[in-house]
């Protein structure tokens, strides 16, 4: 019989080292990180000081203006990041310093959430996982932090490591409160004691930290530069009220946002500067730029910059706005918003999806805004970022009124007949608004150019009759229509497709006498037509080529070979016009003689007008041979006439 096991508890057990190599060169993936994990660490010192302050009036240097000094020795390969905040006494320092993972920040708030009313005090701390520290072994084999506490009674402490799993705790010479970091760089390290590198870092994680930050750079010879130099900004421009900022204060903060230049006369098409406090606590600038960003395809794409207390945790955040509104620039500062211990990747939680969802709604009604209030700028958004708009309609179903309303097309109404250019843009509402009292439907066709499009035979029956055609020329339109099929219970209908509907066009053919000409053309034709038919939709051309209401179009195709499918294209209906001239004389030659063979190329030659009138010749070889003979024909009888 087995010895019975009793039931007991234990701790888990870890190589201390082990564990410090995984949280240094794991957790993080960019060593610049160190930089801005002290400076944050610094600033919330700075800050717990200043809350201290107001509840020990007995604490040390009250009155000492905060600063965060970065201290570079060259020589000596040493940087130093020192702040006069709060300090630590030597309990702390081995707590708080000797203990992975435990979080000086977040036993403070808990503590002065305690004293308080129990609410959530008004302090903007960041670091409350306890690892952000031990990122500074991934440039440093020894760190000294020389601290004080602010609180009196206690002595300087020194606390050295070098990141082996072991530290050592004694006395420090520090006569004032604070922190002082010593890092001693490695030999790959060494870069960071360039002065511009790190002045580059800081602009670019801690520009916004509230407390001055100073780079100060020994040159040897008891030289010092930077003594008085701020190098980050302090104060975040979108925690400024919007009423005490100019045009010139957006425009200098979106060159800023937009890489530090933009092309001379590059201004913002529009502007949204919100802050919220319910249901999530966040602020955010976000521009519309005024031309396209080369980034917005393929997988460097940029978005929102994201803040937390100032301090940048993501360069660019795609969770912030929905994928089609991409076009977007700015940054998102929340106060609320969790984040995991390296603040490189955001959990997913409902704070983050509470930002997404007020921020998705100011920007579609800063989009709306703009359309009702300013059509001409809107004009100029659209033709800029439109298309990523009609994403939405696909992909957004929650939003689908309002991005309906959003969009706009070029149409036949704005189309100039002596230009070759598109003039104005239509709203769907302004489009039924303008329809006559007996047009049922909203008629589109789609393609690669409007120009062209503008000038296609399937347009003849709506412009006769004065109908409104929309233009649509980006790939998604042709999913935009899929997706909306009807608006203000009109039904979207394509001129290309289908047997016209009758309510556009002029009474059906005589059967009889154009039956022999439908006949033979299909014979002649065979499979590279599907049907043969009598236009109800054509007024001045001789033929074009339609598809069947279930058919994929002919723009699909186009659009789905681009995209590397393979695509067989399906035979079309070819309709002809009754009322042509030429139609209706190869009828008439076919009555009188049913085996004609100039009826045959004839019919040839109206197949590949229908197909020169969409741009595409299946055959050319065969089109110019025709063309020569009916050429020489007439060039015959014209000599014969001479003669």
């Amino acid at each position: 019989m087995s010895e019975a096991i009793p039931v007991t508890t234990h701790a888990f057990r870890a190589e201390v080292a082990a564990v410090l190599r995984l949280v240094t060169n794991s957790l993080y993936t960019n060593r610049d990180i160190f930089l801005r994990e002290l400076v944050s660490n610094a600033s919330d010192a700075l800050d717990k000081a200043r809350f201290a302050a107001l509840l020990d009036p007995e604490l040390q240097d009250k009155d000492a203006a905060p600063q965060i000094r970065i201290e570079i020795d060259a020589a000596a390969g040493t940087l130093v990041i020192e702040d006069n905040g709060i300090g630590m006494s030597a309990a702390e320092v081995e707590q708080n310093l000797g203990t992975i993972a435990h979080s000086g920040t977040l036993e403070f708030l808990q503590r002065a959430t305690e004293r308080g009313s129990g609410g959530k005090p008004e302090l903007d701390l960041i670091g409350q996982f306890g690892v952000g520290f031990y990122s500074a072994f991934m440039v440093a084999d020894h760190i000294d932090v020389d601290t004080r506490s602010a609180t009196l009674g206690h002595a300087a402490v020194r606390w050295s490591s070098k990141g082996d799993g072991s530290f050592t705790l004694g006395p420090s010479d520090r006569a004032h409160r604070g922190t002082r970091i010593t890092l001693q760089l490695r030999d790959d390290a060494k870069d960071y004691l360039d002065r511009w590198r790190l002045q580059g870092i800081i602009k670019r994680y801690s520009d916004y930290v509230l407390h001055p930050i100073v780079i100060v750079s020994d040159e040897g010879g008891g030289t010092r530069t930077g003594e008085d130099q701020q190098v980050n900004s302090a104060k975040a421009f979108w925690t400024r009220p919007a009423k005490d900022l100019s045009e010139a204060d957006y425009q200098e903060f979106y060159t800023h946002t937009m890489g530090g230049f933009v092309l001379p006369g590059d201004k913002p098409l529009a502007r949204l500067h919100v802050g919220m406090d319910a249901p999530i606590q966040f602020k955010s600038v976000l521009f519309v730029p005024g031309h396209r960003p080369m980034d917005l395809f393929g997988e460097d794409s940029k978005h929102l910059r994201l803040y937390a207390r100032r301090v940048l945790v993501m360069e660019s955040c795609d969770k912030l706005l929905p994928a089609y509104l991409r076009f977007f620039r700015g940054v998102v500062d929340s106060e609320d918003l969790p984040l995991n211990v390296s603040r490189e990747m955001l959990q997913e939680h409902g704070a983050l999806a509470a930002i997404r969802r007020q921020l998705t709604r100011k920007a579609l009604a800063l989009l709306a805004d703009t359309a009702k209030d300013d059509a001409a700028t809107y004009a100029k958004l659209w033709r800029e970022f439109g298309v990523f708009v009609k994403e939405g309609l696909h992909t957004d179903n929650a939003h689908r009124e309002q991005l309906t309303e959003l969009l706009r097309f070029d149409s036949t109404r704005a189309f100039s007949e002596s230009a070759d250019a598109v003039g104005g843009l239509v709203s769907l509402q302004q489009y039924i608004d303008a329809m006559p009292s007996d047009q049922v439907a909203i008629y589109y066709i789609s393609g690669e150019s409007a120009a062209a499009l503008a000038r296609s035979p399937h347009l003849e029956a709506c412009r006769a009759k004065g109908f409104e055609v929309l233009l649509m020329t980006d790939a998604v339109d042709e999913w935009v229509v899929q997706d909306l099929e009807r608006y203000k219970d009109k039904p979207l209908v394509n001129v290309t497709k289908g047997d016209f509907d009758s309510a556009a066009t002029s009474e059906p053919a005589d059967e009889a006498t154009f039956a022999p000409l439908f006949a033979r053309a299909r014979a002649v034709l065979g499979e590279r037509v599907k049907d043969v038919r009598a236009s109800r939709r054509l007024r001045e051309s001789a033929a074009c080529l339609v598809d069947d209401d279930a058919a994929l179009g002919r723009n699909m195709e186009r659009i789905l070979r681009m995209a590397g499918r393979d695509i067989t294209s399906r035979p079309r209906i070819l309709e002809l016009n009754p009322e042509h001239a030429f139609v209706r004389a190869t009828a008439t030659r076919l009555s009188e003689h049913a085996d004609d063979a100039q009826a045959s190329l004839w019919i040839e030659l109206l197949f590949d007008q229908a197909s020169i009138a969409e741009g595409t010749v299946p055959d050319p070889a065969g089109m110019v041979q025709r063309l020569q003979q009916v050429l020489d024909r007439v060039a015959g009888l014209a000599a014969g006439e001479h003669t």
